[in-house]
């Protein structure tokens, strides 16, 4: 029998079970020399091996993890099934900060906007034209730095002619991300932000009924070509960061006319 012949709890229990007895034995180490190599007593050990959570925090369960050498998927998987209930895997997203590559990326995409930003929409990189279309994010304060916030700002009101619902998308988003990670420090302070700003507490309150997809179209007024239709791009990448892309290149090209 395996983890694929059943279903619900036994089904995590024997994969974690298979997945702890797997690994142990990689290591050639016993119940006991695993128990003592992780830091645990025997029981909370062996309830590991047992299949059964033994109640340990996340973080003592990512120690687990490191010194049975777990990584990748498995690391991913050790700790999703060792994990107390409503743990998901946003909760074990190893934050970082965008490459150099990554960076390159998003500056060879000009004359469209993209930006790099963290899971709680901090902009941690942006390509020239997001300064030309919109602002630079290199001259606004760091803690203002986010571009769910820039939203509610009058720049945006004037790029956005369909702002009301740009806002509303946005809003959404973040009540969803909140809704995976209520303890998370950065969205509760982007929440509590957004709440405090009056347009923003009516759409918090509202609560809109789905998350808008990944793909967009919007209105936007372009300072030297006029208002067309745009396509907006929401893209995860590794370490919880998501590229935000902005398809305007059409309207510099030629399609779209200043009115």
């Amino acid at each position: 029998m395996t983890a694929d012949d059943l279903d619900g709890d036994d089904g995590r229990r024997w994969a974690l079970m298979e997945l702890m007895a797997e690994r142990r034995l990689a290591l050639g180490l016993s119940v006991a020399q695993a128990a003592r190599a992780v830091g645990l007593a025997p029981r909370p050990y062996a309830d590991l091996e047992r299949g059964v959570p033994p109640g340990l925090g996340l973080d003592r369960l990512k120690t687990v993890a490191d010194v049975l050498g777990l990584t990748g998927a498995p690391r991913e998987t050790f700790l999703l099934l060792a994990a107390e209930p409503g743990v998901t895997p946003y909760d074990l997203v190893e934050r970082r900060a965008p490459t150099v590559e990554e960076v390159a990326h998003i500056d060879l995409m000009d004359p469209n906007s993209a930006l790099i930003t963290d899971h709680a929409w901090n902009v941690l990189a942006a390509n020239a034209a997001v300064a030309r279309l919109f602002t630079d994010p290199a001259r606004t304060p760091r803690s203002d730095r986010n571009l769910v916030l820039w939203l509610f700002t009058r720049d945006a009101a004037e790029r956005f002619t369909d702002i009301d619902e740009v806002r509303a998308d946005a809003v959404a988003r973040v009540r969803a991300a909140l809704g995976h990670l209520p303890a998370d420090p950065a969205l509760r302070t982007l929440a509590g932000r957004l709440t405090a700003d009056p347009a923003g507490a009516r759409l918090w309150r509202r609560r809109a009924p789905r998350l808008p997809a990944e793909a967009y179209p919007r209105r936007l007024r372009h300072p030297l070509y006029g208002e067309a239709s745009i396509l907006v791009t929401t893209s995860r990448l590794p370490g919880g960061l998501q590229l935000v892309v902005h398809h305007a290149a059409h309207l510099i090209g030629g399609t779209a006319h200043a009115h």
